[in-house]
């Protein structure tokens, strides 16, 4: 009965001990790199990173105890083994973490939040080769072993972060910005007639890679000849684009005003009485870019208002 018992109360003590270590070290460890970009980021996102180690921990312990070492390499094997998967592990903490901030972030902030998680798993990655008991597995080497078993659990993780997490992190992210290429010069689609002519009352809300938080609405008529699009939204400027048969669209234009340059794009789907969109703004001052914004959301079709 105590043999039975032994491989189960080992895989445990692996998995319990690289969670506490995650939690010891490599939430430190991140949170000191970050600190030097946002400190009040590193603040109010300690108890998401503190909720988020426990985990990655635990599957780094399970990674290292199915992966086993090689009878005749005592650390070498176990420490590369952890620092690449806790790399990985902490890659995979990010969007957990990051989508559950307030902050609105630039291109610096996200790197420097990128490399604190990266080295963090790293750092929590080799104390967990130190300390955690890695059984003997033989003479052959655990490198498919290794590859086998980290695909096995990594993969389902990624899936989770990506389905559950992604989608509020990417909001957090910078807007690309809309080029002079994007508006000008747009070629017509493949659409024949006019089915999605008409009036729309689109509402949207702001991404916080924006910079801005809240929503906006307003009205759009399109006129549609084939695959080209002519759209008005309000006082702007006429809008040119693109649109194919399964309704996928393109539109957009650039103006001046005063001393700044004003280029808009739309993208989306039409539907049969509603469109799907994405609008980004983008506004210089010169060749100086001042922002660049996100709308989001959807518009029904509505009768023109003479």
């Amino acid at each position: 009965m105590e043999r039975r018992l032994s491989p189960l109360r080992d895989a445990f003590r692996s998995i319990a001990t690289a969670a506490a270590v995650w939690v010891i070290v490599g939430v430190p460890v991140a949170a000191v790199i970050a600190a030097f970009n946002v400190f009040l980021f590193v603040i109010t996102s300690f108890p998401e990173m503190a909720a988020t180690a426990p985990v990655l921990g635990a599957v780094q312990g399970l990674w290292l105890y199915l992966a086993g070492r090689p009878s005749e390499s005592e650390y070498g094997g176990v420490l590369r083994l952890s620092s690449i998967s806790g790399g990985l592990l902490g890659l995979l903490g990010f969007p957990p973490v990051f989508s559950r901030s307030n902050i609105v972030a630039d291109r610096l902030t996200v790197a420097v939040f990128l490399v604190a998680a990266i080295c963090g798993g790293i750092a929590a990655g080799c104390a967990s080769g130190r300390i955690v008991a890695v059984p003997v597995r033989g003479r052959r080497s655990t490198l498919s072993r290794s590859v086998a078993f980290g695909c096995l659990l990594v993969l389902p993780l990624a899936a989770l972060d990506y389905h559950f997490y992604w989608p509020a992190a990417a909001d957090r992210l910078p807007v690309p910005r809309v080029s002079h290429q994007d508006v000008t010069n747009l070629s017509a689609g493949n659409a024949l007639g006019s089915a999605w002519a008409g009036c729309y009352q689109y509402l949207g809300e702001l991404s916080r890679g924006s910079g801005v938080i809240g929503k906006e609405g307003g009205q759009l008529k399109v006129g549609q000849t084939n695959g080209a699009l002519k759209v008005e939204n309000g006082g702007a400027s006429t809008m040119t684009g693109s649109v194919d048969r399964n309704g996928r669209f393109f539109f957009g234009a650039e103006s001046v005003t005063g001393q700044d340059t004003l280029r808009v794009l739309w993208e989306g789907t039409f539907h049969e009485s509603s469109l799907d969109f994405k609008r980004r703004v983008t506004v210089l001052r010169g060749t100086e870019i001042l922002n660049t914004t996100q709308l989001t959301g959807t518009a029904p079709r509505i009768s023109c208002s003479p």
